[in-house]
């Protein structure tokens, strides 16, 4: 037994039934598929493959005035001049010192040790940021 809608166009029209291969929602889908991974792809390259990549090797506090910071860097161009901000907490998370940190040209991967100098005893000390000059 045949179903009474296919052929009669009052019913086709009435229900939204086409005779198109692909529905319209799929192709929507698709492009939006395509675009969005595309973006996706793009989005996940550019940024687990920074610029400047820093990472927090150790610190120690050196006295109440003063704290030390171990660093390393991985510069992708090394002919750009980079500064790193770097601070120094207190136990309630207060900054109490602050320095900015002067990279050198020409070397790609290099560990810094710097002394940062506090107002109050610090208990911590972290890479702010590392931004190109």
């Amino acid at each position: 037994m045949t179903e009474p809608y296919k052929g009669d166009p009052y019913l086709e029209n009435r229900y939204g039934l086409s005779h198109s291969r692909f529905p319209k929602w799929l192709v929507t889908a698709l492009v939006f598929a395509i675009i969005g991974s595309g973006w996706l792809a793009w989005s996940a390259n550019h940024y687990s493959n920074p610029e400047i990549r820093s990472t927090l090797i150790s610190f120690r506090e050196i006295d109440s005035k003063s704290i030390e910071i171990r660093y390393s860097l991985e510069i992708a161009n090394p002919g750009i001049a980079i500064i790193c901000r770097l601070s120094a907490r207190d136990y309630g998370l207060n900054v109490v010192g602050q320095i900015d940190d002067q990279i050198p040209l020409g070397r790609s991967k290099l560990t810094r040790v710097v002394q940062i100098p506090t107002r109050l005893a610090a208990v911590n000390a972290q890479i702010e940021s590392c931004t190109s000059a």
